[in-house]
């Protein structure tokens, strides 16, 4: 009679012991493939104490009844294959293809419901195993297709790996493939060597592998405190969404946060910010997490807890937090600001509220007060902006942009020898989208830059394609966004498209904006920009001249040729005597350093009359005509080119 030796299954359950140990040991952030990581543990754990009492009863049957024989036989058959089955699941919830994630479930099923009813009926059937009259162990003619099953399984887990492998590094892939490997070099090994079981123990290292290559829980952790982060995040709203539960969300931000990141320093704010993690972990456990450098949020499944869920965040905050710098501790007292969101789980989606938490309002509880807001309401701009990037994104590619020209009074010549160009963006579904809603959000997410160019080419295409110069046009304003200006090839790239369009240098204009990006970028670098285009012989102008950051200081150091004054200072000026006062000494000091001065926002011939008077160079607005296609904007110049001072 063969006796069997069970120290490998000792060894597979003390060593899968240590590792549910380590397990539990770290903080897991709860999805479906830790969750099935831990069953694979458990399941290996019970099949190799299963199989040590097999051991006995197969080793001394006499001792046992046939029911006892076959039922722990049956077990660990089905506790052993089931890991393929596991395998298959556990592989699948990494690589996450939607597509045929129905279909993984159901090949799952139907191997496990085949393995289940072929091992437990085997003890009528025989097919898998049987006692003969000695009593003797023996596999029964089907037994071959359990490791078929288990085969089909873990290779079709190889093959979702390998179909998704860019998502992975090459230990995780490697990994993988070793459960295959093993489990094959277990059974080649058992076969050869029938007294030594080795299946279990070879599975548990094979689990410690999986382990160290894709259960490292300080993936979902911020650095190297217990708070979970933005990934973690992510799933944990998607799961709220998948269960269409109802919660809080509290946004925790650090008050006076621009000081407090200029006294401190980027080192600085990075501990404080560990810090302020590890102490709302410490006081909220799993529903504390950190998604960005100024956006801590709580979790509280209880709507109705409002009230409690500020009043201990207050209480995180009481104590000041101490850092140190060079072996000095320095306090730093935090005044947290509170948002608290109430959210239907099933609208918002994790991507969604991180941009919620990003956006958050800076002051939405004052003293006990507290202002609880609806996540559907503050979802709409976040739905909205992404809407309009898919829609710019898609005029890009599919040059959906249209330009626009807003023809500009010259009054020295008595007609319309400019015009600014504006680029427009329409939707069949969303209509007129205006600039002042696409051109931030193209600049926020990298996409003025193509819009520039494409802005840029088009404009010289119409002035190559009409000769302007023989429709009394002298040159056309294209404005210029901060973004652009900040690609030290700029100048070079314009010149080359003009070069390409054979357009002269002369005949066009470029405006810049006085913002606080250019004053950031620097005035030197604008200067040689400006510089290098101005002595090709394309002109300036500063926009919106009064309405920014350093007016005069730009006005001084750049060498612009035009100032356009913003329509909100003529528009005020218009209403009372001191603001009129200051737009006629500002039209005297830009005439005085010898710029020429164009007002935008025309709309009466009263405005016209007093700027033509204190010596306005040309007039814009819809006193002469709003922004048309290229189209119109010809026809208006064959009109009224010609009889242009009946106009004013």
């Amino acid at each position: 009679m063969l006796l069997y030796y069970p120290q490998f299954c000792m060894a597979s359950a003390g060593a899968t012991i240590i590792l549910m140990i380590m397990y539990f040991m770290k903080r897991n952030y709860s999805m479906r493939s830790n969750r099935i990581f831990f069953v694979m543990l458990v399941d290996n754990l019970l099949a190799s104490l299963v199989n040590i009492t097999t051991f006995y009863v197969i080793s001394f049957p006499y001792k046992y009844q046939s029911w006892i024989r076959y039922a722990c036989n049956e077990v660990y058959l089905f506790l052993y294959n089931i890991m393929a089955v596991l395998f298959l699941l556990y592989v699948d919830s990494k690589t996450k293809i939607r597509s045929i994630k129905k279909l993984v479930s159901f090949f799952a099923t139907i191997i496990m419901v085949y393995d289940g009813l072929l091992i437990f009926t085997t003890h009528y059937t025989k097919l898998l195993l049987y006692f003969d009259d000695k009593l003797e162990y023996h596999h029964g003619p089907l037994m071959i297709s359990l490791y078929v099953t288990a085969f089909i399984a873990v290779s079709s887990a190889d093959v979702l790996i390998l179909a998704k492998r860019k998502m992975f590094n090459f230990y995780q892939v490697f990994t993988i493939n070793l459960f295959a490997i093993g489990v094959f070099i277990a059974v080649i090994f058992q076969v050869l060597h029938p007294k030594y079981v080795i299946s279990n123990f070879v599975v548990a290292m094979v689990l410690f592998f999986l382990y160290t290559a894709f259960e490292n829980q300080a993936y979902y952790l911020h650095g190297d405190t217990p708070c979970y982060n933005r990934r973690a995040f992510i799933k944990t709203i998607d799961w709220y969404k998948k269960r269409e539960e109802k919660y809080l969300l509290a946004i925790i931000k650090i008050g006076d946060f621009e000081n407090i990141k200029h006294s401190l320093g980027r080192i600085g704010v990075d501990d404080l910010a560990e810090r302020i993690a590890e102490m709302i972990s410490r006081r909220f456990g799993k529903s504390a997490y950190y998604v960005d450098i100024n956006g801590f949020v709580v979790i509280e499944d209880d709507p109705g807890k409002a009230f409690e869920l500020v009043r201990n965040i207050k209480e995180c905050f009481v104590n000041s937090i101490n850092l140190e710098f060079d072996e000095e501790i320095i306090p730093v007292n935090i005044e947290p600001v509170i948002t608290i969101v109430k959210v239907n789980g099933k609208n918002i989606e994790g991507y969604e509220m991180c941009e919620i938490v990003q956006k958050a309002d800076d002051n939405l509880t004052v003293g006990t007060e507290i202002i609880v807001r609806d996540a559907d309401e503050l979802i709409k701009p976040v739905r909205r902006e992404k809407e309009i990037l898919r829609l710019v994104d898609s005029a890009i590619k599919e040059k959906g942009f249209q330009v626009f020209y807003q023809p500009i009074y010259d009054v020295k010549a008595g007609s319309f020898t400019c015009a600014e160009a504006l680029v427009r963006l329409h939707d069949d579904e969303l209509g007129f989208v205006s600039p002042e809603e696409f051109i931030p959000i193209s600049e926020k997410n990298g996409r003025i830059i193509d819009i520039g160019d494409y802005v840029f080419r088009n404009v010289c295409s119409f002035i190559k394609n009409n000769n302007i110069t023989s429709i009394g046009v002298h040159y056309i304003e294209i404005n210029l966004s901060p973004e652009q200006c900040k690609k030290v090839e700029l100048a070079d790239q314009l010149i080359q498209i003009a070069i390409e369009y054979g357009v002269d240098f002369r005949q066009i204009n470029l405006e810049i904006t006085e913002t606080a990006q250019m004053e950031n970028y620097g005035m030197v670098s604008m200067n040689e920009i400006i510089t290098m285009l101005h002595n090709k012989g394309i002109t300036f102008s500063l926009d919106d001249f009064g309405s920014g950051f350093a007016a005069i200081d730009y006005l001084i150091k750049l060498p612009v040729d035009i100032v356009k004054i913003d329509k909100g200072i003529l528009w005020q000026a218009m209403k009372d005597e001191k603001s009129m006062t200051i737009l006629k000494n500002t039209i005297r000091m830009i005439k005085e350093v010898g710029k020429k001065i164009v007002v935008e926002g025309i709309e009466t011939k009263e405005m016209a009359d007093i700027l033509i008077e204190h010596g306005c160079d040309y007039l814009q607005g819809y006193l002469y005509s709003k922004p048309v296609p290229e189209s119109e904007y010809l026809e208006f110049l064959k009109k009224n080119n010609s009889n242009c001072s009946l106009q004013i």
